[in-house]
C-alpha cells in the first residue's frame, strides 16, 4: 500500500501535526482496529493497526513537500487495500486542507 499527499505547509512540523489530527480523529472512527501512532523521529513514524487478530503496520515519511504512507499489506488483505488507502488518505487531505487554511 502507498498513499502520498502533497502537504504544501511550511515546514515538517506543521505536516506532523496533520498526521497526528487525522490520527486523532482515526482512532475514535476506527477504535475497534486498535490503532497506534509511534514516532521513531521527528519525522517518521508508525501506523500499527488491528484486522482480524492481525496486525498490519504502515511507516509514514514526512519530508518538506509532502507525506508518505507505505507498507505492505499480507496477501489476505490486499482486497481491502484500496479501502485502507482511502480511509488514511482522506482523512490526512481533510486536515491538510484545515491546516492550509488556517484553522490547526
Amino acid at each position: 500500500m502507498k498513499y502520498v499527499a502533497k502537504h504544501g505547509l511550511p515546514d515538517r512540523s506543521r505536516a506532523r501535526v496533520v498526521v497526528e489530527k487525522a490520527y486523532e480523529a482515526y482512532k475514535v472512527k476506527l477504535a475497534d482496529h486498535k490503532p497506534l501512532l509511534t514516532w521513531k523521529t521527528d519525522c517518521e513514524g508508525e501506523l500499527a493497526f488491528t484486522v482480524l487478530g492481525k496486525t498490519l503496520k504502515v511507516d509514514i515519511h514526512i519530508s518538506d513537500a509532502e507525506v508518505r504512507i507505505e507498507g505492505n499489506m499480507p496477501f489476505l488483505f490486499r482486497p481491502f487495500q484500496g479501502k485502507v488507502e482511502k480511509i488514511i488518505g482522506d482523512e490526512i487531505e481533510k486536515w491538510i486542507a484545515k491546516a492550509r487554511a488556517g484553522e490547526i
